[in-house]
Protein backbone atom coordinates (compact mmCIF):
# COMPACT_ATOMS: atom_id res chain seq x y z
CA UNK A 1 0.00 0.00 0.00
CA UNK A 2 1.25 3.48 -0.88
CA UNK A 3 2.28 5.47 2.25
CA UNK A 4 -0.24 8.21 1.50
CA UNK A 5 -3.01 5.63 1.13
CA UNK A 6 -2.14 4.34 4.59
CA UNK A 7 -2.41 7.87 5.98
CA UNK A 8 -5.87 8.35 4.49
CA UNK A 9 -7.04 4.95 5.72
CA UNK A 10 -5.82 5.79 9.20
CA UNK A 11 -7.59 9.15 9.15
CA UNK A 12 -10.84 7.60 8.01
CA UNK A 13 -10.64 5.00 10.77
CA UNK A 14 -9.90 7.61 13.41
CA UNK A 15 -12.86 9.73 12.35
CA UNK A 16 -15.11 6.69 12.64
CA UNK A 17 -13.88 6.27 16.21
CA UNK A 18 -14.58 9.93 16.90
CA UNK A 19 -18.05 9.65 15.41
CA UNK A 20 -19.08 6.37 16.99
CA UNK A 21 -18.47 6.89 20.66
CA UNK A 22 -17.33 9.15 23.46
CA UNK A 23 -13.73 10.29 23.44
CA UNK A 24 -11.35 8.40 25.69
CA UNK A 25 -8.98 11.37 25.72
CA UNK A 26 -8.97 14.30 28.18
CA UNK A 27 -11.48 17.02 27.39
CA UNK A 28 -9.85 20.05 25.77
CA UNK A 29 -10.65 23.64 26.63
CA UNK A 30 -13.02 25.25 24.16
CA UNK A 31 -10.73 28.02 22.96
CA UNK A 32 -7.03 28.77 22.61
CA UNK A 33 -6.35 25.15 23.51
CA UNK A 34 -3.61 22.98 22.03
CA UNK A 35 -3.95 19.27 21.34
CA UNK A 36 -0.56 17.77 20.66
CA UNK A 37 0.73 14.36 19.72
CA UNK A 38 4.17 15.37 20.98
CA UNK A 39 5.08 15.38 24.70
CA UNK A 40 4.84 18.74 26.43
CA UNK A 41 7.84 20.93 25.83
CA UNK A 42 9.01 19.12 22.69
CA UNK A 43 9.08 20.56 19.21
CA UNK A 44 6.56 19.41 16.60
CA UNK A 45 8.26 18.60 13.30
CA UNK A 46 6.80 16.74 10.31
CA UNK A 47 9.23 15.35 7.75
CA UNK A 48 10.47 17.91 5.25
CA UNK A 49 9.69 17.15 1.63
CA UNK A 50 11.83 18.45 -1.25
CA UNK A 51 9.85 20.64 -3.60
CA UNK A 52 7.07 21.34 -1.13
CA UNK A 53 7.25 25.04 -2.02
CA UNK A 54 5.83 24.25 -5.46
CA UNK A 55 2.73 22.74 -3.87
CA UNK A 56 2.08 25.05 -0.93
CA UNK A 57 4.33 28.08 -1.03
CA UNK A 58 6.12 26.83 2.10
CA UNK A 59 9.89 26.80 2.25
CA UNK A 60 11.33 23.42 1.30
CA UNK A 61 12.46 22.74 4.88
CA UNK A 62 9.53 24.38 6.63
CA UNK A 63 8.83 22.29 9.72
CA UNK A 64 5.73 24.06 11.01
CA UNK A 65 3.18 21.53 12.17
CA UNK A 66 0.62 23.63 14.02
CA UNK A 67 -2.97 23.73 12.79
CA UNK A 68 -5.36 26.41 14.01
CA UNK A 69 -9.14 25.89 13.89
CA UNK A 70 -11.29 29.04 13.92
CA UNK A 71 -14.88 28.33 15.01
CA UNK A 72 -17.73 30.86 14.92
CA UNK A 73 -19.75 29.75 17.95
CA UNK A 74 -18.98 26.83 20.24
CA UNK A 75 -22.54 26.85 21.57
CA UNK A 76 -23.33 24.84 18.44
CA UNK A 77 -22.88 21.11 19.26
CA UNK A 78 -21.66 20.32 15.74
CA UNK A 79 -18.75 22.72 16.14
CA UNK A 80 -17.73 21.11 19.41
CA UNK A 81 -17.89 17.74 17.65
CA UNK A 82 -15.70 19.07 14.84
CA UNK A 83 -13.16 20.34 17.34
CA UNK A 84 -13.11 17.07 19.30
CA UNK A 85 -12.83 15.00 16.12
CA UNK A 86 -9.90 17.06 14.91
CA UNK A 87 -8.23 16.69 18.31
CA UNK A 88 -8.35 12.93 17.91
CA UNK A 89 -7.18 12.96 14.30
CA UNK A 90 -4.24 15.25 14.96
CA UNK A 91 -3.20 13.30 18.04
CA UNK A 92 -2.35 10.46 15.66
CA UNK A 93 -0.10 12.61 13.46
CA UNK A 94 3.35 12.67 15.03
CA UNK A 95 4.44 16.14 16.02
CA UNK A 96 1.32 18.00 14.92
CA UNK A 97 -0.48 20.38 17.29
CA UNK A 98 -3.97 21.86 17.23
CA UNK A 99 -5.16 25.20 18.63
CA UNK A 100 -8.80 26.27 18.49
CA UNK A 101 -10.42 29.70 18.82
CA UNK A 102 -14.11 30.40 19.50
CA UNK A 103 -15.43 33.69 18.12
CA UNK A 104 -18.59 33.46 20.25
CA UNK A 105 -20.68 34.69 17.31
CA UNK A 106 -18.66 37.87 16.72
CA UNK A 107 -17.31 38.56 13.22
CA UNK A 108 -14.92 41.19 14.62
CA UNK A 109 -13.57 38.73 17.17
CA UNK A 110 -13.09 36.08 14.51
CA UNK A 111 -11.12 38.53 12.35
CA UNK A 112 -8.90 39.34 15.35
CA UNK A 113 -8.41 35.62 15.98
CA UNK A 114 -7.47 35.12 12.32
CA UNK A 115 -4.85 37.87 12.72
CA UNK A 116 -3.53 36.12 15.83
CA UNK A 117 -3.43 32.84 13.90
CA UNK A 118 -1.35 34.37 11.11
CA UNK A 119 1.09 35.78 13.66
CA UNK A 120 1.55 32.27 15.09
CA UNK A 121 2.83 31.12 11.66
CA UNK A 122 1.11 27.72 11.63
CA UNK A 123 1.15 25.17 8.84
CA UNK A 124 -2.58 25.59 8.26
CA UNK A 125 -5.69 27.48 9.33
CA UNK A 126 -9.14 25.88 9.14
CA UNK A 127 -11.99 28.38 9.35
CA UNK A 128 -15.77 28.28 9.55
CA UNK A 129 -16.54 31.93 8.79
CA UNK A 130 -19.09 34.28 10.27
CA UNK A 131 -18.54 36.90 7.54
CA UNK A 132 -16.41 35.49 4.68
CA UNK A 133 -15.67 38.81 2.90
CA UNK A 134 -14.32 40.22 6.18
CA UNK A 135 -11.63 37.53 6.10
CA UNK A 136 -10.63 37.89 2.43
CA UNK A 137 -7.60 40.14 2.97
CA UNK A 138 -6.43 38.01 5.89
CA UNK A 139 -6.67 34.87 3.77
CA UNK A 140 -4.47 36.49 1.11
CA UNK A 141 -1.97 37.52 3.77
CA UNK A 142 -1.90 34.03 5.27
CA UNK A 143 -1.45 32.40 1.87
CA UNK A 144 1.38 34.80 1.02
CA UNK A 145 3.05 33.77 4.28
CA UNK A 146 2.92 30.11 3.21
CA UNK A 147 0.01 29.15 5.45
CA UNK A 148 -2.52 26.71 3.98
CA UNK A 149 -6.04 28.07 4.51
CA UNK A 150 -8.94 25.63 4.25
CA UNK A 151 -12.46 27.05 4.38
CA UNK A 152 -15.21 24.90 5.88
CA UNK A 153 -18.12 26.73 4.29
CA UNK A 154 -19.46 26.96 0.74
CA UNK A 155 -19.49 30.77 0.99
CA UNK A 156 -15.67 30.80 1.01
CA UNK A 157 -15.33 29.52 -2.55
CA UNK A 158 -14.09 32.84 -3.93
CA UNK A 159 -12.17 34.11 -0.92
CA UNK A 160 -8.71 32.78 -1.84
CA UNK A 161 -8.49 29.57 0.21
CA UNK A 162 -6.23 26.73 -0.89
CA UNK A 163 -9.47 24.70 -0.99
CA UNK A 164 -12.83 24.57 0.71
CA UNK A 165 -14.66 21.59 2.19
CA UNK A 166 -18.39 21.98 2.69
CA UNK A 167 -21.76 20.35 3.09
CA UNK A 168 -24.65 22.12 1.36
CA UNK A 169 -27.11 23.22 4.05
CA UNK A 170 -29.92 23.49 1.53
CA UNK A 171 -29.34 19.81 0.78
CA UNK A 172 -29.59 19.10 4.52
CA UNK A 173 -32.93 20.93 4.58
CA UNK A 174 -34.13 19.02 1.53
CA UNK A 175 -33.28 15.69 3.17
CA UNK A 176 -35.22 16.72 6.27
CA UNK A 177 -38.21 17.63 4.10
CA UNK A 178 -37.99 14.34 2.21
CA UNK A 179 -38.01 12.46 5.53
CA UNK A 180 -41.03 14.55 6.54
CA UNK A 181 -42.92 13.70 3.36
CA UNK A 182 -42.09 10.00 3.66
CA UNK A 183 -43.44 9.96 7.22
CA UNK A 184 -46.63 11.71 6.12
CA UNK A 185 -47.05 9.31 3.20
CA UNK A 186 -46.81 6.37 5.62
CA UNK A 187 -49.37 8.00 7.88
CA UNK A 188 -51.76 8.55 4.97
CA UNK A 189 -51.37 4.91 3.89
CA UNK A 190 -52.01 3.67 7.45
CA UNK A 191 -55.17 5.77 7.60
CA UNK A 192 -56.31 4.67 4.12
CA UNK A 193 -56.05 8.16 2.64
CA UNK A 194 -54.91 8.75 -0.94
CA UNK A 195 -54.03 12.39 -0.28
CA UNK A 196 -50.84 13.16 1.63
CA UNK A 197 -51.44 15.96 4.10
CA UNK A 198 -49.70 17.31 7.16
CA UNK A 199 -49.04 20.27 9.41
CA UNK A 200 -45.38 21.06 10.13
CA UNK A 201 -43.55 23.16 12.72
CA UNK A 202 -39.97 24.34 12.25
CA UNK A 203 -37.64 25.31 15.12
CA UNK A 204 -34.74 27.39 13.78
CA UNK A 205 -31.46 28.38 15.44
CA UNK A 206 -30.76 32.13 15.31
CA UNK A 207 -32.04 34.96 13.13
CA UNK A 208 -29.96 36.22 10.21
CA UNK A 209 -27.80 33.09 10.21
CA UNK A 210 -26.78 31.90 6.71
CA UNK A 211 -26.63 28.36 8.14
CA UNK A 212 -30.21 28.54 9.42
CA UNK A 213 -31.47 30.41 6.36
CA UNK A 214 -30.13 27.76 3.97
CA UNK A 215 -31.55 24.92 6.06
CA UNK A 216 -34.95 26.61 6.11
CA UNK A 217 -34.88 27.34 2.38
CA UNK A 218 -34.08 23.77 1.42
CA UNK A 219 -36.72 22.48 3.82
CA UNK A 220 -39.58 24.77 2.78
CA UNK A 221 -38.90 24.49 -0.96
CA UNK A 222 -39.12 20.71 -0.79
CA UNK A 223 -42.22 20.75 1.40
CA UNK A 224 -43.82 22.93 -1.28
CA UNK A 225 -43.73 20.04 -3.75
CA UNK A 226 -46.59 18.42 -1.79
CA UNK A 227 -49.58 20.84 -1.74
CA UNK A 228 -51.29 19.13 1.18
CA UNK A 229 -48.29 19.61 3.49
CA UNK A 230 -48.24 23.03 5.18
CA UNK A 231 -45.65 24.78 7.34
CA UNK A 232 -47.93 26.21 10.00
CA UNK A 233 -45.41 27.68 12.45
CA UNK A 234 -41.73 28.48 12.81
CA UNK A 235 -39.71 30.12 15.58
CA UNK A 236 -36.11 30.78 16.62
CA UNK A 237 -34.59 29.07 19.67
CA UNK A 238 -31.11 30.66 19.81
CA UNK A 239 -29.46 27.21 19.96
CA UNK A 240 -31.01 26.57 23.41
CA UNK A 241 -33.04 23.36 23.97
CA UNK A 242 -35.10 25.04 26.69
CA UNK A 243 -36.08 27.73 24.19
CA UNK A 244 -37.09 25.02 21.72
CA UNK A 245 -39.35 23.54 24.39
CA UNK A 246 -40.95 26.93 25.01
CA UNK A 247 -41.35 27.81 21.33
CA UNK A 248 -42.95 24.42 20.64
CA UNK A 249 -45.30 24.82 23.61
CA UNK A 250 -46.34 28.17 22.12
CA UNK A 251 -46.92 26.43 18.79
CA UNK A 252 -49.32 24.00 20.51
CA UNK A 253 -51.24 26.93 21.99
CA UNK A 254 -51.58 28.54 18.55
CA UNK A 255 -51.96 25.53 16.29
CA UNK A 256 -53.45 22.90 18.65
CA UNK A 257 -52.35 20.01 16.44
CA UNK A 258 -49.56 19.23 13.99
CA UNK A 259 -47.77 16.20 12.59
CA UNK A 260 -44.06 16.98 12.22
CA UNK A 261 -41.42 19.04 14.01
CA UNK A 262 -38.18 19.85 12.21
CA UNK A 263 -35.48 21.40 14.41
CA UNK A 264 -32.19 22.82 13.16
CA UNK A 265 -30.11 20.55 15.35
CA UNK A 266 -30.64 17.48 17.48
CA UNK A 267 -30.47 19.32 20.81
CA UNK A 268 -33.27 21.64 19.70
CA UNK A 269 -35.22 18.62 18.46
CA UNK A 270 -34.99 17.06 21.93
CA UNK A 271 -36.29 20.28 23.45
CA UNK A 272 -39.18 20.34 20.98
CA UNK A 273 -39.95 16.66 21.64
CA UNK A 274 -40.22 17.44 25.35
CA UNK A 275 -42.94 19.99 24.64
CA UNK A 276 -44.76 17.40 22.52
CA UNK A 277 -44.55 14.91 25.40
CA UNK A 278 -45.78 17.52 27.88
CA UNK A 279 -48.77 18.12 25.58
CA UNK A 280 -49.49 14.39 25.35
CA UNK A 281 -48.81 14.48 21.61
CA UNK A 282 -45.36 12.91 21.23
CA UNK A 283 -46.61 9.61 19.79
CA UNK A 284 -48.47 11.45 17.06
CA UNK A 285 -45.61 13.71 15.96
CA UNK A 286 -42.59 12.86 13.80
CA UNK A 287 -39.54 14.73 15.18
CA UNK A 288 -36.45 15.37 13.02
CA UNK A 289 -33.15 16.98 13.98
CA UNK A 290 -29.85 17.55 12.23
CA UNK A 291 -26.16 16.91 13.06
CA UNK A 292 -26.34 13.15 13.60
CA UNK A 293 -23.43 13.22 16.04
CA UNK A 294 -22.63 9.91 17.69
CA UNK A 295 -22.07 9.36 21.37
CA UNK A 296 -24.20 9.50 24.53
CA UNK A 297 -27.17 11.88 24.35
CA UNK A 298 -26.30 12.75 20.75
CA UNK A 299 -28.30 12.48 17.54
CA UNK A 300 -27.53 8.95 16.39
CA UNK A 301 -28.08 7.53 19.88
CA UNK A 302 -31.30 9.53 20.23
CA UNK A 303 -32.63 7.94 17.04
CA UNK A 304 -31.54 4.50 18.20
CA UNK A 305 -33.39 4.99 21.50
CA UNK A 306 -36.48 6.39 19.80
CA UNK A 307 -36.20 9.86 21.34
CA UNK A 308 -35.96 11.29 17.81
CA UNK A 309 -37.52 9.82 14.69
CA UNK A 310 -34.77 10.90 12.30
CA UNK A 311 -31.64 13.00 12.07
CA UNK A 312 -29.71 14.38 9.11
CA UNK A 313 -26.00 13.67 9.58
CA UNK A 314 -23.83 16.74 9.07
CA UNK A 315 -20.36 15.69 7.82
CA UNK A 316 -17.53 16.78 10.13
CA UNK A 317 -15.52 18.34 7.23
CA UNK A 318 -12.36 18.64 9.37
CA UNK A 319 -11.39 15.08 8.46
CA UNK A 320 -11.11 15.87 4.76
CA UNK A 321 -9.51 19.26 5.50
CA UNK A 322 -6.73 17.51 7.40
CA UNK A 323 -6.22 15.03 4.58
CA UNK A 324 -5.77 17.93 2.16
CA UNK A 325 -3.16 19.58 4.38
CA UNK A 326 -1.19 16.37 4.92
CA UNK A 327 -1.19 15.62 1.22
CA UNK A 328 -0.13 19.17 0.33
CA UNK A 329 2.78 18.86 2.75
CA UNK A 330 3.93 15.46 1.52
CA UNK A 331 3.14 15.38 -2.20
CA UNK A 332 4.75 18.07 -4.35
CA UNK A 333 2.51 17.14 -7.31
CA UNK A 334 -0.78 17.43 -5.44
CA UNK A 335 -3.05 20.35 -6.28
CA UNK A 336 -6.40 20.28 -4.47
CA UNK A 337 -9.64 21.11 -6.20
CA UNK A 338 -11.11 24.53 -5.40
CA UNK A 339 -13.93 22.81 -3.48
CA UNK A 340 -14.96 19.41 -2.15
CA UNK A 341 -18.58 18.70 -1.22
CA UNK A 342 -19.34 16.05 1.41
CA UNK A 343 -22.98 15.00 1.25
CA UNK A 344 -25.21 14.68 4.34
CA UNK A 345 -27.05 11.45 5.11
CA UNK A 346 -30.47 10.70 6.61
CA UNK A 347 -30.48 8.34 9.60
CA UNK A 348 -33.71 6.71 10.79
CA UNK A 349 -34.44 3.70 13.00
CA UNK A 350 -34.11 1.52 9.89
CA UNK A 351 -30.45 2.31 9.27
CA UNK A 352 -29.18 3.66 12.58
CA UNK A 353 -27.54 0.43 13.78
CA UNK A 354 -25.67 0.04 10.50
CA UNK A 355 -24.68 3.70 10.60
CA UNK A 356 -23.31 3.36 14.12
CA UNK A 357 -21.23 0.35 13.07
CA UNK A 358 -20.02 1.38 9.64
CA UNK A 359 -20.30 5.18 9.55
CA UNK A 360 -22.52 7.35 7.42
CA UNK A 361 -21.12 9.81 4.88
CA UNK A 362 -18.37 9.14 2.35
CA UNK A 363 -15.42 11.42 1.71
CA UNK A 364 -14.50 12.32 -1.88
CA UNK A 365 -11.14 11.10 -3.12
CA UNK A 366 -8.31 13.58 -3.32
Amino acid sequence: MHPHTRILACLTGVLTLAACGPSDEPEQKKSDTPASAAPSGTSASPPSVPGIAAATGLAAKDERAEIILLLPDMRVPLQEFQRNGLVRLISRQAGYKLFTHDAAGSAAQQAAQFRQAIDAKPAAIFVIPIDPPALAALIVEATTAGIIVIGLDKRMLNEGCASIVYSDQRRVGRLAAEATLEALKRKAAEEGRAEVTGRVVQILSVEDSPFSNDLATGFTETLGTQPGVILVHDAFADWKPENATQRTAEAFQLQKQFDVIFAHNDALAVGAAKAASDAGQRENIFVIGTDGISGPRSGMELVRRGDLDATIVQPALVDLALQIVLKLRTDKNFKPLPAYEVEPVTVTPKNVEKSLRAGTYKLPKL
